[in-house]
């Protein structure tokens, strides 16, 4: 075992001592489970709040034993459910891991196989056709709401409001500026690859509301904030009505670029010498304190025994900026397959229908999460046929570790079963197999060794690829960059 893989194996297990947890689980693979399967430890249908950070990488999050940049409203999460060590996403892409998270759905089936540019692919956006999770509950009985970055088309067609939310703030392109830099107080940081001078917010990055998309900016205060003020008010609004729970889904652009901050989080990480990782590590902590008063709400509006919290990241972060933590396998890897790419911080809790399970390392998937929460909300019935995710409550009681996962936007693929991983380029017709549980960094490539796994990997991979659909928009470009040490192929 490599010196790097031993430092990241005593980091899980110190996670699993800090939390409270007696060791990571193990055990058998089993099937997806039936709707009857499971029996919730509440009859009540929950209440379920999605937070999603945009380009939070693993290695950022306390929660499995990192020190540098302290999450403690995350961990709360976890210390009071589970926390998955080995929690995916659907594609190293911010629109791409979007659709999948709302869909529970890959994304590539229905030609959303692309990311979303904001400066153009007139008519990309999540197809009317595919239902969001919002678009399940409602008929359920629930209030459901969107806060934060959509970046799933910015389109009439494609608005919020017409995707199943009853309401919406927030912003259309995939990304923004968090507040106008001459704010007293605030620090603005550039970074070695800022792509534009920091204006105001105009078109699809400028924010908006209700079902009008009504201009809603107020570019003297921070976004961060804002998307946690609009998310309190709505718990505060809606959780007196016990017949009626609620879904809020709560998508910071944290810690996405641009990086600013208010001066006191940036004057908490004073030990952090390089400005632009010590900015990044204080915009992950503003959004941490936002993660922290959405639980106290809950708790005070006496609702959080009842709500479902999910908390996970829509891909990993962008190696490029100079901004990723340096010194961990998982640090950096947005736009590519390698670990650091899909693997995220990814944490669940429901208090009134799951034991706290500590730390998994059952691969699981952001897929997982609309099964999840539509068995909570509706045990009596099947989960939808189209529904590609396994129930994370039960994953956690009874861990799969020989899951396959497949992911790919081509040329790029990758797939992953047990501790084995193969990563596939088509157009520079390279493939690499790896043991994760010796060689995390994906260093060492085993195929000559183990052509067994290499072939029944390729295998999952091309009845993948061969099933999709031509995209609907074009790839943008596609580039060779070196992440952590290792050489690999962005798709963008």
């Amino acid at each position: 075992m490599s010196r790097r893989s031993r430092r990241l194996l005593f980091a899980l297990a110190a996670s699993a001592l800090s939390l409270g947890y007696a060791g990571t689980n193990v055990g058998t693979a089993a099937p997806r489970p039936s709707a009857r399967a499971i029996t919730p430890v509440t009859a009540a249908k929950p209440n379920v709040v999605v937070i999603l950070a945009d380009d939070l990488d693993w290695a950022d999050v306390s929660t499995y034993g990192r020190r540098d940049a302290p999450t403690p409203n995350i961990d709360r999460i976890a210390q009071s459910g589970v926390a998955f060590s080995d929690g995916y996403v659907a594609a190293s892409v911010c629109a791409v891991s979007r659709a999948a998270l709302l869909t529970g759905r890959m994304p590539q089936r229905f030609g959303f196989t692309y990311n979303i540019n904001d400066e153009g692919d007139r008519g990309a956006g999540l197809p009317v056709d595919q239902k969001t999770l919002a678009d399940r509950l409602r008929p359920l009985g629930y209030r459901t709401a969107a806060f934060g970055k959509w970046h799933l088309g910015a389109e009439p067609q494609f608005y919020p409001t017409r995707r199943g939310f009853d309401e919406f703030f927030g912003f259309l392109a995939g990304e923004t500026n968090y507040v106008d830099p001459a704010t007293p107080g605030i620090v603005t940081t550039p970074t070695k690859e800022d792509k534009y001078a920091i204006g105001p917010r105009t078109g699809n990055h400028a924010m908006v509301e209700g079902w009008d998309a009504r201009p809603a900016d107020d570019f003297s205060r921070y976004l961060t904030d804002q998307i946690t003020d609009r998310a309190v008010d709505f718990i505060n609004r809606v959780s007196h009505a016990k017949d009626r729970p609620f879904f809020a889904y709560v998508a910071y652009n944290a810690p996405h670029w641009p990086l600013q901050v208010p001066q006191a989080y940036y004057d908490r990480f004073s030990h952090i010498k390089d400005p632009v990782r010590r900015t990044y590590v204080a915009m992950i902590a503003a959004m941490d304190d936002g993660v922290g008063r959405i639980l106290d709400t809950l708790e005070k509006r006496g609702v959080r025994n009842n709500t479902l919290v999910v908390f996970l990241s829509d891909n990993g972060c962008p190696h490029r900026f100079g901004f990723c933590n340096p010194d961990h396998p998982f640090g950096a890897g947005k736009f590519t397959y390698l670990e650091g790419g899909t693997r995220v911080p990814f944490m669940l809790s429901w208090p009134a229908g799951m034991k706290t399970r500590g730390l998994s390392a059952s691969p699981v998937s952001s897929l997982d999460i609309a099964a999840t929460v539509m068995h909570a909300a509706d045990p009596a019935h099947a989960l939808p046929e189209e529904l590609e995710g396994r129930d994370l409550i039960a994953t956690a009681r009874r861990p799969q570790p020989d899951r396959l996962l497949v992911w790919g936007q081509e040329p790029v693929y990758a797939a992953r079963q047990g501790d084995k991983k193969l990563w596939l380029s088509r157009d520079w017709d390279q493939s690499h197999l790896h043991d994760l549980k010796d060689d995390y960094a994906e260093n060492r490539d085993l195929s000559a060794g183990d052509p067994a796994s290499a072939k029944r990997l390729r295998e999952a991979i091309d009845r993948f690829r061969t099933s999709l659909p031509a995209p609907l928009w074009k790839l943008h470009s596609t580039r060779k960059v070196t992440v952590n040490g290792r050489e690999t192929e962005m798709v963008y």
